[in-house]
């Protein structure tokens, strides 16, 4: 790293968000807006003008310049990064490719100022000592009143601006859009716009660029209350008042200012005042005796930052860096976990709360302490939950981690000997958005607001027209003095110690302990705003990204069941042709079927006699990779490198005299792994069995019967499919996982129900998941049984990826599953991540959530062995007792706990080996770390027994 001509040195990385700048050929500074591995950067609508709205393209970023305001997209080659921006909690490391991680526990920020009007810098740099406490608030900001917390949700602002001619003027409105400093000929609203201000521009006046804001007031406060003091008795706090929704005038001075520590820090733009600014640049507006007599102006802006902070790493060690030698971890495994945290540890039939003393991030291990003993012991991160959720994911984190509390938390702090009612370590969030804080913000064509706007406005209104004449001051808000004990029932959560205490700043700077159990976490108002409104604008599922199927042909079942490729878009590529009203219009081959029983107990039985006669079924042993060619399987399967092979281009690989992948040739496959079937009974452990089943229609049934075709000539070897006849609408899978996947060889069951309207909705999906609450196997299969697949509608698709009724199938959701979720690098199906593909980040993460997969799916084998699955149960017994596939497994893992010990002990002779020849020079799983072996070998354990007495 050589310095620049400016003498500041070049740091060879990326960019991130909020990061601070310097162009290599000028002195200009900006901020870093937009990077192109951010994980929500989504190409914008088509008519968007703002220069940076673009998509990006790999090392570009999105930079606004200061102070002239350009907004331009660049290489990121073109800057040198002055100061990178962190706060308390933030994660980081210290490069890409660093597989420790810490967490930021104090923050020092010292900056260089100047005049916000003339740009006189300032002498000297500048710290946060040397800032006066702001008596103003902004949007967001909490505030404390008799007993409650809230937040402000919006201002109302009186700003003077210097206007060309020397005047200043006075610009009352709603939206806090302004601050002091600021230029430009768009100060002014139009004349359209200002028209209802009651004369308060003394007379007409035209936007100027040197139009200039000299002051601001924030005359009226919208505030949304919270929650109540939750160390106050029940009755009192039950019959106690919400307070008023909006403030102002003298009234504000009751308010107290409750501010994070991050919210103190000085940030490049924010506008500040100092405590000694007698001899400091300062500017004067106006002319005495007019009505706003003379404005001295001592408010001075960032213009740049230093920032050093103190990092807890992993292993316990403390360092104080500058932000520059450190990257912000986006994207957090989701085992990590840092020293102090409340996890819960999960063992084979048992959970117990501990507290993490320090991790080792390079082997996954990590030292807790037991709450229940005080006993520390060295565990596997694969075996913590450091989250509580089940539907944890990196690309889109909940926003409320169910166990412990977080760095930058607020809390509240509950009565000494009384808890917040839930079982440790588990933490409640509380925080009550009001119906009138979720509106809309509603703006009438001549500028005027609806709703609990407009009430906002004419208070401020009023008040912007009675300031001459009434003199009208408001009250200064403060925050709580050192000896200001009123709030001590409230603060930051500021450290987390290896006891399991909880160290919180409150409100008067005072630093106290409190155990974990006397704290309820705040849920604040923008987050909930943002959850509601987040979820209720986008489609499919808004809080994870999940993969997009890649189809590059449309697919359509001729009259015998088979697939036949179809061009993109075609009018003649559907299975039916539809009437003006979307019925079905059958075919001669389905006529006979139009005569329906409708009495309960005949659907059942008729149903299927209807269907059965019409249907061509391929005995399975008569199948051939001529018949299974038929399945467009190569375009359902992603184009990205890692996608596995399809089942039918395994080899047979010989372990321990069996033949696992192909059929013994003694044996009787056919007999035994029947790829669809047809059986009398759902079974009492389908997902969907107590659902209530509907009315077979007659397009149901036709629908059904191309249905049955096609599972039975076209599944590939490694799905097979149970139907059932006492319930139409329930069908059963299994799915091998592929060969060189970290799934290969492991069972995944998933559940389906077809509804009502099948096939004009798609089919839904229940996956059978074995992680004994361990995290998800891969991001598309979720805990709670949920598939995220474009195809079942659960992901937003185009329309070349989305259910279609003429174009879409059961064999292609199921092949999808299989090339598409279950592939040899799942992490990537995040499409936030797959721009990481190639990136050290992406490997490094790739290869990690690789062993998850890998060791949690070993534990499906066990699950499927241990307790029988119905409609399965003699085809698991006989594929993996019968045919070896359980040997193999733990021959498998075997070889590669050895390997990953760095022992030599497997002879190259190892007949788990010998057939794999080329495709395992880059296996999934290359290695596992000493956690990733200690929870594995649990589970080998269990499937040794297994293999020694097979379950009956």
């Amino acid at each position: 790293m050589t310095p620049n001509a400016n003498g500041k040195v070049k740091i060879p990385t990326k960019f991130y968000q909020e990061d601070i700048v310097q162009g290599n050929n000028s002195r200009s500074y900006g901020i870093v807006l937009r990077c192109w591995h951010d994980s929500d950067d989504t190409p914008p609508p088509q008519d968007q003008h703002d220069p940076l709205m673009r998509p990006l393209e790999k090392g570009e970023v999105g930079v606004s310049f200061f102070p002239n305001g350009i907004r331009e997209i660049l290489p990121e080659s073109e800057f040198t990064l002055v100061d990178r921006m962190f706060q308390p909690g933030d994660l980081c490391k210290r490069s890409i490719d660093d597989v420790r991680s810490g967490v930021i526990t104090s923050v020092d920020v010292k900056g260089r100022l100047e005049h916000a009007i003339s740009g006189e810098p300032v002498p000297d740099w500048k710290s946060m000592n040397d800032i006066e406490t702001p008596a103003d608030v902004d949007i967001g900001d909490y505030v404390a009143y008799d007993n409650w917390i809230g937040q402000v949700v919006e201002l109302f602002d009186e700003a003077v601006v210097d206007v060309s001619n020397g005047q200043l003027v006075r610009l009352p409105e709603l939206s806090s859009r302004l601050t002091v400093g600021e230029k430009g000929s768009d100060i002014i609203p139009p004349p359209t716009y200002v028209s209802h201000l009651f004369g308060l521009l003394s007379r007409p006046v035209r936007g100027s660029h040197s139009d200039t804001v000299v002051d601001v007031k924030h005359s009226v406060l919208a505030i949304s209350w919270l929650a109540i003091n939750q160390s106050l008795p029940t009755e009192v706090a039950q019959n106690a008042s919400r307070p008023e929704r909006f403030w102002s005038g003298a009234n504000l001075a009751k308010l107290k200012l409750v501010r994070s520590r991050a919210e103190w820090m000085m940030r490049v733009g924010d506008k500040v005042i100092l405590k000694d600014a007698a001899s400091l640049p300062s500017t004067r507006h106006g002319k005495e005796g007019e009505p706003y007599g003379v404005i001295e102006v001592r408010v001075y802006v960032v213009r740049e930052t230093q920032t050093t902070v103190d990092v807890l790493w992993q292993d316990g060690s403390i360092e104080t860096l500058p932000t520059t030698k450190l990257i912000p971890y986006l994207n957090p495994d989701e085992y990590d976990c840092w020293p102090g945290d409340h996890v819960l540890w999960k063992g084979e039939d048992e959970k117990r709360v501990a507290v993490v003393q320090s991790v080792n991030a390079l082997d996954r291990t990590a030292t807790i302490r037991f709450s229940d003993t005080g006993t520390i012991e060295l565990a596997s991160v694969l075996e913590l939950d450091p989250h509580g959720t089940n539907d944890w994911s990196a690309v889109a984190p909940t926003t409320f981690d169910g166990l412990g509390v977080r760095r930058g938390d607020f809390v509240f702090i509950h009565h000494e000997g009384t808890t917040n009612g839930l079982e440790k370590p588990k933490v409640p969030r509380i925080g009550e958005v009001e119906p009138w804080v979720r509106e809309l913000p509603v703006v009438h064509p001549d500028g005027h607001y609806g709703g609990w706007r407009k009430t906002m406005a004419e208070i401020g209104m009023d008040i912007a027209h009675r300031r001459g004449p009434d003199q009208i001051v408001e009250g200064k808000i403060r925050k709580p003095g050192p000896d200001d004990t009123s709030l001590n029932w409230f603060g930051e959560v500021s450290n987390l110690g290896l006891d399991g205490g909880v160290e919180v700043t409150l409100p008067n700077g005072a630093v106290a302990k409190f155990a974990l159990e006397r704290l309820t976490r705040l849920y604040d108002t923008l987050e909930q705003l943002e959850d509601l409104w987040g979820e209720g604008s986008a489609q499919g599922d808004p809080e994870h990204d999940h993969i997009h199927d890649h189809d590059t042909e449309m697919w359509a079942m001729d009259e015998d069941g088979n697939w036949q490729a179809q061009s993109n878009g075609g009018e003649n590529d559907e299975w039916e042709e539809t009437d003006d009203e979307g019925d079905y219009v059958m075919d001669e081959g389905e006529a006979q079927i139009d005569d329906i029983h409708t009495a309960d107990n005949e659907v059942h039985t008729s149903w299927w006699d209807h269907i059965v006669p019409t249907m061509t079924a391929v005995p399975t042993e008569q199948q051939d990779t001529a018949s299974v060619s038929q399945v467009p399987s190569s375009t359902l399967r992603s184009s990205s490198p890692d996608v596995p092979r399809d089942a039918t281009e395994k080899e047979d690989v010989l372990v321990d005299g069996a033949t696992v992948n192909g059929v013994d040739e003694d044996g009787d496959k056919s007999s035994h792994w029947k790829r669809f079937e047809v059986l009398p009974e759902a079974p009492r452990d389908h997902a969907f069995h107590n659902s209530t089943p509907s009315q077979p229609s007659r397009n149901f049934l036709a629908r059904l019967q191309k249905e049955y075709r096609a599972l039975s000539s076209s599944l590939p070897e490694s799905i097979i499919v149970r139907a059932y006849e006492d319930r139409s609408d329930l069908l059963r899978s299994l799915i091998i996982g592929p060969e060189n996947t970290p799934y290969e060889d492991a069972p995944f069951v998933i559940d389906w129900m077809l509804d009502s309207d099948f096939p004009q909705s798609p089919p839904i999906a229940h996956f059978l998941s074995w992680t004994n609450g361990n995290g998800r196997v891969n991001p598309n299969l979720y805990e709670e049984g949920k598939v995220c697949l474009s195809i079942l509608g659960t992901w937003a698709g185009d329309r070349s990826e989305s259910w279609s009724p003429s174009r879409s199938s059961l064999l292609q959701a199921l092949v999808s599953i299989q090339g598409l979720v279950l592939v040899k690098e799942p992490w990537f199906c995040e499409p936030a991540y797959d721009k990481l593909r190639g990136t050290e980040e992406g490997i490094i993460n790739s290869r990690l959530y690789n062993e998850k997969a890998y060791v949690l799916s070993r534990g499906f084998v066990r699950r499927a062995l241990e307790v029988p699955l119905g409609s399965l149960e003699s085809e698991i017994s006989w594929l993996y007792h019968e045919q070896g596939r359980l040997a193999k497994v733990l021959c498998d893992a075997r070889a590669l706990v050895e390997k990953s010990r760095g022992e030599t002990t497997t002879p190259p002779q190892d007949p788990s080996l010998a057939t794999r020849g080329d495709r395992h020079r880059d296996p999934a799983v290359p290695r596992l770390t000493a956690g990733g072996i200690i929870t594995l070998e649990r589970t080998l354990a269990k499937l040794e027994v297994l293999q020694r007495v097979p379950t009956p």
